[in-house]
């Protein structure tokens, strides 16, 4: 019983102490958690490498839903030369969505580069969720707010291959 007793004493400050620690949101902001994701490491699933193939001529941000987890692709679609990237820097859970950040550079005028089309794309992988996505970019094509819309992902896509 006194072993009890002491345990309580010393748990009970300890877990106040780190629940004091913890940031509090404030002025009514919600709380948001940055997600680890993974790269894909091996061999993608057929159904996986489709989907990128079938997505990767277009700018934009997508996403698939494969064996319980999230595959997150940002593609900056046929570009005319190698030096172009596309990195997915962050993924942020929030109350209401996920916030996938997105950077894009496209080469340096007068930079040497691989004369051939290019796809570049990047893609990670996280716990599948029920939250929408939503695409923040920046960079040198810097687009606002690639939504995970299909409609809007289509417009993307015919405005920037027609302006291209």
């Amino acid at each position: 019983m006194f072993v009890k007793y002491i345990l309580l004493v010393a748990l009970v400050p300890l877990m106040l102490f780190a629940y004091g620690c913890a940031e509090p949101a404030e002025n009514g902001e919600t709380e948001e958690t940055v997600i680890e994701p993974l790269k894909p490491e091996e061999e993608l699933p057929a159904e996986i490498e489709g989907w990128i193939e079938e997505n990767k001529y277009g700018f934009g941000g997508h996403t698939h839903v494969y064996d319980d987890q999230l595959y997150i692709l940002a593609t900056y679609g046929e570009r005319p030369t190698g030096g172009y990237s596309v990195e997915i820097t962050e993924i942020v859970e929030k109350e209401d969505q996920l916030e996938v950040s997105v950077h894009y550079t496209a080469p340096e005028e007068g930079e040497p580069v691989t004369q051939a089309i290019t796809y570049p794309y990047d893609l990670v992988i996280v716990e599948e969720t029920e939250l929408p996505v939503d695409f923040v970019t920046t960079g040198d094509d810097d687009v606002e707010g690639l939504l995970g819309s299909t409609t809007f992902q289509q417009m993307l896509f015919n405005r920037l291959i027609t302006n291209s």
